[in-house]
Order: structure tokens, then C-alpha cells, then sequence
């Protein structure tokens, strides 16, 4: 708001310059016009005079100037006149002296109030500017207020919107990591009751082995007893046949016996006749070769038999070597089917501490980029909070340098004034309004130095600090472009790591299965293992029997042999008998004798039969009681056989329902890891949809925040510009007051020093006057 000042009265200098005016005027009156001015005042020079004056006058007039004689005639007749002239003189010069100490005083007085005037009216501008800019100020103030209300407003409605969206997927997202946290404790759950359930298979395994140890034993045990019960029905049959043997023995040596009685008899009685005797000797001869041949033919058959039994043996001993090695080929494949198991449990246990090592390092490798998501995210959020500060830094800096250019710009144009100003001499403008204006153009000057400077520091405040914020934008870019490459490396890793993950489940289901089938081949495997231990067991107890009848075939073969060769020597005895006979009585003798001999052999021969016999029969009895014992035993242990086969065949099926049962938990972890990777999979791009939504809801209530600050800000920015407004409005009109003020005592000055000065200027004019009436001799011009 300006004010126009108005220009009603002249300043002091112009009182002043119209007052040395007025007095020049009053002597320029006094040389040209003092004549007509100073007539009144004075009686007409005496005619002695007159003709001295009116030639003094005449020259003045006609040439400018009066010889100096005829002045010294005039002065000289004028005396008197010229006393009395310069005695009024005199009083004129103190009276004019004396007002012009009065118009110093008062032209003093008015100067003082020309400063006060002109200090009032640089105020007022000052006041005029600064309520000027205040206004100013206020309106940018209240248009600020607007824009930032408005701008507020508006990221209010971005906020909204962004909370609206994000909303359902926050929901979607706790949703999602609720069913991800069930299916893991799911797949937690499952994989637990999986170890419990191989624990299980590991515990049944071992009670496996310990009962197929005892199913071993007691078939081991089963196989003995068969065994013994087969050695012992061998060796009772053995026995039976030694018994029935030494009783077909006793009854030969018993009919021996008779017949050598008979023969002793007969040979005793019919003595006489040799020839008889040689005809029955020789009867004998062809018996004894009957029973040669007979007892020729059971050799044969006895050797023929062992030959027989011979090769019954090496037909059980090829058929035993064939069941060795069927039992050692059957115990051999157990043994690897039993060691592939091993090693595939072995393998089973790498594979599933490969899958749990990939798991957790899958979880690691997804805990590290969540990490590091959470990091690029901070880092982001720091990145556009300092990003801000650069861009309100620079804006900040933009202003002051703008801010900086205008006050520049006013203090060089101030410079420019004053310089002007100073260069003025009189035209134009007076002295004081120059002074004063040059004055207040200094104060300004003076008060624009101190802002450029107070601006200057700001400055390099604002650069200090856009540098630093710079830096930290460098840096803050710097690690978030790190920690994007260490995210991109951890996404890289995340599908090696879930292929490596999802072939190690496959393998562990793969070798899972083939020890699944490899476990379903073993009962087969040991089955044939008992088969040809049975069939092995068979034929070394055919193999034992057989061996155990050849002794009594090889008794038989050398028995028939000695019967045979005994009965050579008989026959040849009788032979060699005969020609005695035919010869002689003595022979005949000696036949008799020689048969009592043979008799008591005969007769030794049927006692030890007998003795043979009867041990025989105990020895069967004894083994028959034997056998009874053995047979007492054997359904014990068959029943402790088929017990212990029993007890493994449960166990088998125990391991194969716990090995189905762990197939299907092993199927379930592995679908449930199905589902927990889909789950994540899903989980992760709700929180990539999240998360970016998230910061930019941080970025909008912090831009709220800040809007709302810079809104109260300006609020009370806004408020302390209206105080400042309404302040400089009652500073102006209390110096528009003092104005007024000083405007009416400077009229009034100015009158009374106008008044002095034509006062001054009448005695001015009389002190003139006078002088020239005395330059002129005291002639009145």
C-alpha cells in the first residue's frame, strides 16, 4: 500500500534558498531602484547641493560610473547627510543581523524538522515496503496454505486408496501364510511321524534279524534232531539187519552144528564102509561146492550191492555238492539282496540328509532373501526420505540463490542510485531530499549487505548439506544397488535350490521303493535259503544213511568172501580127504576127527552167534529207546521251528505294513512339500504385490506427515504474517500521524522564517539603499 505525499509546503533548504533569493532581489532593487524605493523615506537634497549630486547622478546614469573627484566633491558636501546615513546604516545592520540570527535559529529548527520529516518519510516507505511484502508474504502464505491443504488432501486420498488396496491383499497374504504355516507344521507333523515310523522299521528290523537268528537256531536245532532221529533209525535198522543177520547166523550154525552131529554120526556108524563113506564124502565135496557156489553167487551179490550202494553214495554226493551249492547260491543272493538293503538304507539316509540339506537350504537361502528384501526396502525407504531432502535441499537452495539475485540486483541498483545521487549537483532535486533519499538508499544497502551475507551463509549451509544428502544418495544407492544384486543372486539360487530339492525327494522316493522291493524280495530269498538248507540237510542224512549201510555191505562182501574162501578150503579139504578115504579107515578117522574139529568150531561158532545175537537185540533195544526219546523231542522243536517262522513271518508283515504305511507318509511329506512350494510360491508374490504397496503407503504418510508439518508451518507462518501485517498497517498510520505532525510545524516554521526573511529583505534593501546614496557622495540616486 503507498501513500502519496503532499507537496503543500517547500522543504527547509527551499525556505531557505527563497529566502537568499529574496534578499538579492531587495539588493538588485537597491542599485537599480533605490532612487524610486528610497525617495519616501528622504527630503529633498538643499539646492546647495544640488548641482555636485545631480552631476554625480547623471554620470551614474548615463556611463555606469562617477569620476572620483566629483564623488569626493559630493561626499565632501554631503558630510552630514553621509553621517547620518551610516548612523541608520548601522541600526539597519544590527536589525538585519539580528533577523537573520533569528531565521538561522528558526531555519535550524526547520532543518531539524526537515530530517525528522524526511527520517518519517523514509520510515513510512520502509513501513510501505515491508507492509508491501508482508502482504505479499501473506498471500503466497495463504496460497501455500491452499496448495498444501489441498496437496494433503489429495495424498489423504492416496492413502485411502492405497490402504483399499492393500487391504484385501494383506488379507490375502495373512490368509496365505496361515495356510502355509498349517501346511508346514503338516509337513512338520508328517515328517515326524515318518522318523518315528522308520524307527519303527529300524526297531522291527532288528527284532526281524533276532528272530530269523532264532528261527536259524531252531531250525538248526529242528535240522539236528531230524538228523540225529534219521542216525538213529539208520543205526537201529543197521542194527535190526546185524540182529537178523546174527540170528540167520545162530540158525546156520545151529543147522552146521546138526548136520556135523549128523555127519559125525554118520560117519561114526558107517566107518565100515569107506565106500559109502567116500560116496557121502564125495556127496559132501559136491554140497560143499553147492554151497561154494552159492556162497560164490551172495558175494557176488553182496559186492554187487556195495557196488550199488557205492554209487547210491556218489549220486548223494553229487546231489549234495548240487544242494551245497543251490544252498550257497540261495545263502549267497541273501547275503547281497541283505547287503543291497544295507546300502540302499545306507543310500536312503544320504538322500534324506541330502533333502533335509536341501530344504534347509532352500529355507536359508529364502530366509536370506527375505532379508535382504526387508533391507532393500529399508534402504529404499532411505534412498526416497533422502532423495526428498535433496530435492526440498536443492528447492531450498534454488529459492535462496533466487532470493540472493534480487538482493543483488536492489543492492546494486541502490549503488547505481546513490552513485546518481551523489553525482547531482543542484538541478532536479534538493540538497536534503538527496541527502535523505541517499541516506535511506544506505540503510537499505546496509541492510541488503547483512541479508547477502546472512544469504551466503545459507547457501553454503544448503550446499554443505545437499552435498552431504548427495553422499548419502551416493552411498544409500551404492548398498541398494548391492543389496539388489545380492537379491537377484539369492532369486538365481532359489530355483537350483528347489530343483535340487525336488530331485533329492525324488531319489529318496526312488530308493525308497527300491528298498521297498527289495525288502518284498527278501522273505522269497530266504525262503529258498531254508529250502535248500532242508534239501542240503536231506541229502546229507540220505548221504549219511547210505554210508552208514555201506560198513554192513563191506562186512557182508568180506563175510560172503571169507564163507567163500572157507568153503574153497572145505571143498578142498574134501577133496584132499578123498583119496584118504579111498586109501584107508584112518582118514576116514581123521575125517571124524577133523569133524568134531569143524563141530566144535561150529559149535564155538553158534555160541558166539548167539552172543552176537543177543547183543544185537540190546543194541537195538537201546536204540529203539533212543529213538523214542528223539521222537519225544522232535515235535518240541518242530513246533519251536514253526513257531519261530511264524514269529519272522509276523515280523515281515509288521515291516511290510510299516514300510506301506511309511510309502504313503513318505507320499504325503512329499505332496505336502508340493504344496508348502505352491503356497510359498503364492505367499511370495503377495508380498511382492505388498511390499511395494507397503512402501509407497510409508512413502504417502510420511509426504502426509510432512504435508500436515509444513501445513501447520504455514498455518503459522500465515498467522505471523497477519500479526506482522496488522502490526506494520498501526506503525503506518502512527507515522502517517507523525507526518501530519510534522507537516503542520513545518508550515508553521516556514511561515515564521518567511516572515523574517521579507523582513530581512526590507532592512536589506534600506541597508542597499543607503550604501548607495553613500558610494554616490550622499547623493540621493
Amino acid at each position: 500500500m503507498s501513500f502519496a505525499r503532499t507537496p503543500a509546503a517547500p522543504s527547509g533548504t527551499a525556505f531557505r534558498r527563497g529566502a537568499g533569493r529574496a534578499v538579492a532581489a531587495l539588493a538588485i532593487s537597491a542599485v537599480f531602484g533605490g532612487i524610486a524605493v528610497a525617495a519616501p523615506a528622504h527630503a529633498a537634497p538643499s539646492s546647495t547641493t544640488g548641482g555636485v549630486c545631480n552631476g554625480v547622478v547623471n554620470q551614474a546614469a548615463h556611463r555606469g560610473t562617477v569620476q572620483q573627484g566629483l564623488l569626493k566633491a559630493a561626499a565632501k558636501q554631503n558630510a552630514e547627510r553621509i553621517a547620518a546615513l551610516q548612523a541608520e546604516k548601522a541600526a539597519l545592520v544590527k536589525t538585519a543581523d539580528e533577523l537573520t540570527a533569528k531565521i538561522a535559529a528558526e531555519e535550524k529548527g526547520l532543518a531539524e524538522l526537515d530530517v525528522r520529516d524526511a527520517q518519517v518519510d523514509g520510515d513510512i516507505k520502509k513501513t510501505e515496503d515491508e507492509h508491501a511484502a508482508l502482504v505479499t508474504a501473506q498471500a503466497e502464505a495463504a496460497a501455500a496454505v491452499a496448495a498444501a491443504e489441498e496437496a494433503l488432501a489429495e495424498l489423504e486420498q492416496q492413502r485411502t486408496s492405497l490402504q483399499e488396496r492393500l487391504a484385501p491383499l494383506e488379507a490375502d497374504l495373512e490368509v496365505g501364510q496361515r495356510a502355509l504355516d498349517a501346511l508346514v507344521e503338516q509337513a512338520a507333523g508328517a515328517t515326524a511321524e515318518a522318523a518315528v515310523q522308520q524307527e519303527q522299521i529300524d526297531a522291527a528290523q532288528a527284532e526281524l534279524g533276532t528272530l530269523e537268528e532264532a528261527a536259524e537256531q531252531a531250525d538248526a536245532a529242528l535240522s539236528t534232531a531230524d538228523r540225529e532221529v534219521d542216525d538213529a533209525e539208520g543205526r537201529l535198522a543197521a542194527l535190526g539187519t546185524s540182529a537178523a543177520e546174527a540170528a540167520t547166523a545162530v540158525n546156520g550154525a545151529s543147522a552146521a552144528v546138526v548136520e556135523a552131529e549128523a555127519e559125525l554120526q554118520r560117519l561114526e556108524a558107517g566107518g565100515a564102509a569107506a565106500q559109502d563113506e567116500l560116496a557121502a564124502q564125495q556127496g559132501r565135496i559136491t554140497d560143499a561146492k553147492d554151497a561154494l557156489a552159492a556162497a560164490q553167487a551172495t558175494a557176488q551179490s553182496t559186492a554187487d550191492a556195495l557196488a550199488a550202494q557205492q554209487a547210491e553214495i556218489a549220486e548223494a554226493k553229487d546231489a549234495l555238492a548240487a544242494a551245497q551249492a543251490t544252498a550257497q547260491g540261495a545263502a549267497d543272493a541273501l547275503a547281497a539282496q541283505q547287503a543291497e538293503i544295507t546300502e540302499a538304507e545306507a543310500a536312503l539316509a544320504a538322500l534324506g540328509a541330502t533333502a533335509k540339506a536341501a530344504a534347509d537350504a532352500a529355507a536359508a537361502n529364502d530366509a536370506k532373501l527375505a532379508a535382504t528384501g526387508a533391507e532393500i526396502t529399508a534402504l529404499q525407504q532411505q534412498l526416497d526420505a533422502t532423495s526428498t531432502a535433496v530435492t526440498a535441499t536443492q528447492a531450498k537452495l534454488t529459492q535462496a540463490r533466487n532470493e540472493l539475485t534480487t538482493l543483488q540486483e536492489r543492492k546494486t541498483f541502490l549503488d547505481r542510485e546513490i552513485a546518481r545521487l551523489v553525482e547531482i549537483k543542484g538541478e532536479g532535486q534538493t540538497r536534503k531530499e538527496r541527502e535523505a533519499l541517499i541516506a535511506q538508499y544506505r540503510t537499505e544497502v546496509s541492510a541488503l549487505t547483512v541479508q547477502i551475507s546472512d544469504k551466503n551463509t545459507l547457501i553454503s549451509g544448503l550446499q554443505g548439506d545437499l552435498t552431504t544428502l548427495q553422499k548419502q544418495v551416493d552411498t544409500l544407492s551404492q548398498q541398494l544397488t548391492a543389496k539388489q544384486g545380492e537379491s537377484a543372486a539369492l532369486q538365481q539360487q532359489v530355483a537350483p535350490l528347489q530343483a535340487t530339492l525336488t530331485a533329492a525327494d525324488t531319489a529318496v522316493a526312488t530308493k525308497q521303493a527300491e528298498l521297498t522291493t527289495l525288502q518284498g524280495q527278501l522273505p522269497g530269498l530266504r525262503t529258498a535259503v531254508t529250502d535248500a538248507g532242508a534239501a542240503v540237510t536231506a541229502e546229507e542224512a540220505e548221504l549219511s544213511g547210505l554210508e552208514e549201510k555201506l560198513p554192513g555191505l563191506q562186512d557182508a562182501v568180506a563175510a560172503a568172501t571169507t564163507a567163500v574162501t572157507e568153503q574153497e578150503e572145505l571143498v578142498a579139504g574134501l577133496q584132499a580127504a578123498l583119496p584118504g578115504l579111498t586109501q584107508d579107515v584112518e582118514a576116514a578117522r581123521q575125517a571124524i576127527t577133523d569133524q568134531k574139529t569143524v563141530l566144535a568150531g561150529l559149535q564155538d561158532d553158534l555160541a558166539a552167534a548167539a552172543g552176537a545175537l543177543e547183543a544185537a537185540e540190546a543194541a537195538v533195544a537201546a536204540q529203539e529207546a533212543k529213538l523214542q526219546e528223539l521222537r519225544a523231542e522232535l515235535p518240541a522243536l518242530k513246533a519251536a521251528a514253526e513257531d519261530a517262522a511264524g514269529a519272522v513271518a509276523t515280523k515281515q508283515g509288521e515291516i511290510t505294513a510299516l514300510t506301506t504305511e511309511m510309502d504313503a507318509l513318505v507320499a504325503q511329506v512329499t505332496a505336502l512339500n508340493t504344496q508348502i512350494t505352491a503356497k510359498e510360491t503364492e505367499v511370495l508374490g503377495l508380498q511382492g504385490r505388498v511390499a511395494p504397496l507397503l512402501a509407497e503407503l510409508q512413502r504417502t504418510d510420511e509426504a502426509v506427515t510432512a504435508a500436515e508439518t509444513q501445513l501447520k508451518t504455514l498455518q503459522a507462518q500465515a498467522v505471523t504474517l497477519d500479526g506482522q501485517v496488522t502490526a506494520a498497517q498501526g506503525k503506518l498510520r502512527e507515522l502517517l500521524g507523525v507526518k501530519k505532525q510534522n507537516k503542520d510545524a513545518i508550515a508553521a516554521q516556514t511561515a515564521v522564517v518567511n516572515d523574517l526573511a521579507t523582513q530581512l529583505g526590507t532592512v536589506q534593501q534600506q541597508i542597499k539603499a543607503i550604501d548607495g546614496t553613500i558610494a554616490l557622495g550622499g547623493c540621493a540616486a
